[in-house]
């Protein structure tokens, strides 16, 4: 309510209540989150567009392919699957399963002699034996309670030779030794032993984490957070703050300036938001339980800058005091109850 009374101006607002700033908050998340996906894509895609991006990726392309540790799937534009979850996806048979494993691990022996030094490649290789004849790579029969080994020779071409005594089938043959050696393994020399791969991955990492997420990230919540508290400039809403009818005011129980609507978007955003992404969300728990259970109601940002949110359902926001005093004049309103302050 506002009023002029004893020639002085009077302004009455009620506190939003708490359920629907916490629903114009989840409206915010929904939104930004989605903001946040297309924005991403896109940024992603205006990366990858460029002549480097584009070289980085065709080389790492064609890396994974050449090593055998990844498989192209024709009906997804060609995308690229690690081999295991090929294997998984695309076999149903466990002799396929185990055939098509025992090939990925022959190619990538093949390939990573072809391309790495002799040092390096000597390496994989006495990794690959020292796998394989493990004493403690045995398949345990709990009927007999008998441990036979998986493997017990190398053939004339150097690769090792299932044991016929095991009784172990297809299917346990590839979950239990081809599959592991190729995801704890194989998987590891890619990225360690393979000429340019590293950089080549820590290139698209790179862009991931210092371009892609953090312009994503900015841009997503200037849109959300940010501009709509210029487009609803009376109150500093936001969408969802304009759905509930919730405003900001200032301890004037006015409208909050620009710059102090800017920090309060810089706090929240740049501090609070990014201090959670690190620390399990401690800064956002200790803002929502300020809002749910301090006296007046106060997020961490408000507390700061001294600000409300309060209900605009049957009071608008005004700018300043003649905003005010005209508004009391022309339009009385219905007193809601809360708390009065002399603003003359």
């Amino acid at each position: 309510m506002i009023e002029n009374k004893d020639n002085k101006t009077y302004i009455t607002y009620q506190y939003a209540r708490f359920f629907k700033r916490v629903m114009a908050n989840l409206i915010d998340i929904i939104l930004f989150l989605f903001c946040f996906g297309i924005l991403f894509v896109s940024t992603r895609a205006i990366v990858n567009s460029t002549e480097y991006g584009k070289n980085v990726n065709e080389e790492l392309y064609n890396i994974r392919l050449e090593s055998g540790l990844y498989e192209r799937v024709v009906s997804q534009d060609n995308r690229l699957l690690d081999i295991v979850s090929y294997i998984n996806e695309f076999y149903g048979s466990a002799s396929q399963k185990k055939s098509n494993a025992v090939g990925s691990i022959n190619k990538f022996l093949n390939y990573s002699q072809k391309v790495c030094d002799e040092k390096t490649y000597n390496e994989i290789y006495e990794s690959y034996l020292n796998y394989f004849l493990d004493d403690e790579l045995v398949y345990f029969d709990e009927k007999t309670s008998t441990s036979t080994p998986y493997f017990k020779e190398v053939d004339a071409d150097g690769f090792v030779i299932e044991n016929e005594d095991c009784p172990a089938n297809y299917l346990e043959y590839y979950e239990n030794a081809y599959a592991p050696f190729i995801d704890n393994v194989l998987q590891g020399y890619l990225i360690t032993a393979i000429p340019n791969y590293y950089e080549l991955n820590k290139f698209s990492g790179d862009m991931l984490f210092y371009v892609e997420i953090p312009v994503s990230y900015l841009l997503s919540g200037i849109l959300i957070y940010f501009v709509p508290t210029l487009i609803f400039k009376r109150g500093r809403k936001t969408f969802g703050k304009a759905i509930y009818r919730i405003g900001l005011v200032d301890k004037n129980f006015l409208n909050p300036s620009f710059g102090r609507s800017f920090a309060r978007f810089s706090i929240f955003y740049f501090a609070e938001l990014i201090l959670s992404l690190f620390t399990f969300g401690i800064p956002y728990i200790i803002s929502f339980s300020l809002m749910a259970f301090s006296k007046k109601r106060q997020g961490f940002c408000d507390y700061m800058l001294g600000l409300y949110e309060v209900d605009t359902t049957n009071l608008k926001i005004f700018y300043d005091l003649t905003d005010a005093k005209i508004n009391a004049i022309e339009k009385p309103t219905k007193d809601i109850k809360f708390k009065n302050r002399d603003l003359t």
